[in-house]
């Protein structure tokens, strides 16, 4: 009964042996059946690199930008202040209100000193009766719009060599383009405060010249010279007359040019200030004057000019080496003997320091054949106010233009 208990007891412990073991072998297959599980790495840093590089090549290149604007500029004032400094000394002079006018006579270029500086002695004048030969160029070259220096010959910067006496006739001025005329609602309400006589407010009519000065028209310039001729005050005539010069326009010449007449020292001083910011051609502008056959306006200019020291610095450009300058002071001298003016030239022609002056003044004469300046002249010559060697120059002058006493 017992080997029959412990053969049962064994069977079953057998089968459960068998059987773990069954069960064991099947999950061992099922498990390699399955994929092997990979642990998961862990994500990549981001790089940055090129962001880096990227924003170092846009700020060298903005710092790079920054220094060719930087250095351009600085070129371009130097560049600037080059030119202003090769301006002539008319253009340059400052102005100091409490002096008036004394800037136009400062610094004046006197053509035929540049020799040895030990020379003492001033140099003997040219042969008599032949300096006006020695300094005539043939005709075809003697054209205000050629050069009257030789193209392929050097050029003489003796004082036997001056354009002046190449000259030979007054060019007429050349035109130029007016302003528009604006009917801009605030521009004409502006002109109607300064044209009305019976507005007494000074701020009023100072908001005008403000807007005015917005306004580069034909008849804002004419508005703003009322203004700079007549206004009783004499902030608003400066402040308008500072206005017209940065016009820096043909039309405004001649009222700046009246300015310099004005009574109040402020006035004249705006006035000097703004001929020297004037750019256009000079010389057409005294030829304009002088075309007009109104007889006051050209003697009222030419007043002006005396007053201002125009004429007293032209003596000196007249033999000036530069031909632009040259033709400048001659027509300045023209249209005084157009208006009766002349005291400043007979003082010259008497006075006068430098001999190729006073034969300048005679060629000019000479060229205008002006009755009145031909007398005064004679008069000069009467009365034994000129030096010796010039007088026969003057001589051969009445007989080469057939003078005839009136």
């Amino acid at each position: 009964m017992f080997k029959k208990k412990y053969l049962s007891i064994g069977r079953v412990l057998k089968s459960s042996a068998y059987l773990t073991a069954l069960i064991s072998a099947m999950l061992s297959e099922t498990a390699a059946q399955k994929p092997p599980v990979v642990p998961k790495s862990p994500p990549p840093a981001e790089d940055f690199t090129l962001y880096y590089v990227l924003l170092f090549v846009l700020l060298g290149g903005l710092a790079g930008a920054v220094m060719w604007f930087l250095k351009s500029k600085k070129a371009g004032k130097e560049a600037e202040s080059k030119t202003l400094e090769k301006k002539d000394d008319w253009e340059n002079d400052s102005v100091d209100a409490d002096k008036e006018m004394e800037w136009l006579r400062k610094h004046r270029k006197v053509v035929g000193k540049r020799g040895n500086p030990k020379a003492s002695k001033p140099k003997s004048p040219p042969p008599v009766g032949k300096s006006l030969q020695v300094n005539v160029v043939p005709a075809e070259n003697t054209m205000l719009n050629q050069s009257s220096k030789p193209e392929n010959k050097p050029v003489d910067t003796s004082d036997t060599y001056l354009p002046i006496f190449a000259l030979r006739r007054l060019e007429l001025a050349r035109p130029f383009d007016d302003l528009p005329i604006s009917n801009d609602s605030a521009l004409m309400d502006a002109i109607e405060q300064t044209y009305d006589e019976m507005e007494e407010d000074s701020e009023v009519r100072e908001l005008a010249v403000r807007i005015l000065a917005a306004f580069k028209t034909r008849n804002s310039v004419e508005a703003l010279s009322q203004v700079a001729l007549y206004d009783l005050l004499a902030n608003l005539r400066s402040k308008s007359i500072s206005v017209l010069s940065e016009f820096d326009h043909e039309s405004v010449f001649e009222t700046i040019l009246l300015a310099c007449a004005d009574p109040t020292r402020e006035v004249r001083a705006a006035a000097a200030r703004g001929l020297t910011k004037l750019t256009f051609d000079r010389a057409d502008a005294w030829t304009r004057i002088g075309e007009s056959d109104e007889e006051g306006r050209v003697v009222q200019a030419a007043r002006a000019a005396v007053e201002s020291g125009f004429v007293d610095m032209s003596f000196d450009r007249l033999i000036h080496q530069d031909r632009k300058y040259a033709y400048e002071a001659f027509t300045l001298m023209a249209l005084l003997i157009k208006a009766g003016e002349t005291e400043k030239i007979f003082n010259a022609l008497e006075n006068h320091k430098n001999m190729n002056v006073r034969r300048a003044i005679l060629h000019i004469i000479k060229i205008t054949k002006d009755q009145k300046a031909l007398d005064g002249l004679l008069l000069l010559l009467e009365n034994g106010k000129l030096p010796i060697e010039f007088q026969e120059e003057v001589d051969k002058a009445f007989e080469e233009i057939g003078y005839v006493t009136a």
